[in-house]
């Protein structure tokens, strides 16, 4: 055999192999539905039927109750912004969930007062296991009809410039705003309740702030009352395709960048014009391969 043979067959076996690896090993990335993991959102996924989008060009011209999940650890460039505000005016619900990224950058765009504070909060009373992961347990008329009573947040902020009726959660009053983040209330640091979910018309839509994305993830999205609350929020019905996540604005590892890259073209080969191409490729390296068989036996 040829050392060119020997070349091409290991140089394929050893692609095979990673395409493998890319495909099965799962990922360990925040917000990645790809993470079986805590920190994951594949049950969030799963649950309610979301689609995730590399791009905002992949939003419906016409929303008409589509909802656009947003988690900006990336920042929005003027055009992806343009984007995301025809999406609300045009009947949208963008649900923002943010506590130490863009958020406000997408609110200043928005031309909305509300934004994110960007400070931890704490509450020492009513938490679950430490100050870090409090329950808020002050909603708004709506979510109580709606039988929510107790939801849970995970190394959450707050809202800032929220009108009263805009208001649809809010922390303790023994909560506080950790603003020199050394663990521990001193003097000065301002004391709860403080709001941490709101929800306001714009334009022909709806923005859902919360200010906190980890009760998405895995481990939080089944806590308490978070999956009615995000059922609340999202005006979750059972539908398929009316719920996107942004995935273009999450940090990404080399992974995941190849998984996505993997799946497009997976979805690129699967359609029917990919398969007839495919399929005269490999008809015509077949008989090409045993033409050259029979001249060199004849």
């Amino acid at each position: 055999m040829k050392v060119s043979s020997i070349l091409f067959a290991v140089a394929v076996i050893v692609l095979v192999i990673s395409l493998f690896c890319i495909w099965f090993y799962p990922s360990v990335q925040d917000f990645m539905a790809s993470n079986i993991m805590w920190n994951g959102l594949r049950s969030f996924n799963s649950e309610f039927g979301a689609d995730n989008i590399d791009s905002l060009d992949d939003l419906p011209e016409l929303p008409d109750k589509a909802v656009l999940v947003a988690i900006p650890y990336l920042d929005y460039s003027d055009e992806e912004l343009s984007k995301i505000k025809r999406f609300v005016d045009n009947g949208g619900t963008l649900l923002l969930m943010d506590d130490y990224g863009y958020g406000n950058s997408v609110l200043t765009y928005l031309g909305v007062s509300a934004r994110f504070t960007n400070k931890p909060l704490l509450d020492p009373l009513f938490c679950y296991k430490n100050p870090s992961i409090p329950r808020v347990t002050d909603f708004a008329p709506g979510l109580k009809e709606s039988g929510i009573d107790v939801i849970m947040l995970n190394h959450a902020t707050t809202l800032t410039n929220v009108m009263d009726s805009d208001a649809i959660a809010s922390s303790t009053s023994a909560s506080f705003l950790d603003v020199n983040e050394n663990g521990s209330w001193d003097q000065g640091e301002p004391k709860g309740p403080f709001v941490v979910a709101a929800q306001l018309r714009l334009g022909k839509g709806t923005l859902s702030l919360v200010a906190d994305p980890s009760i998405v993830i895995n481990t939080m999205v089944g806590r308490d009352d978070n999956y009615n609350f995000l059922r609340y929020l999202t005006r979750y019905t059972g539908e398929q395709g009316r719920l996107f996540v942004d995935r273009s604005h999450i940090t990404q590892t080399p992974l995941d960048i190849s998984k996505t890259r993997l799946v497009s073209t997976r979805e690129a080969l699967s359609s029917p014009y990919a398969l007839v191409g495919i399929t005269a490729i490999i008809f015509v390296a077949v008989y090409g391969y045993t033409l050259k068989k029979e001249k060199s036996i004849g």
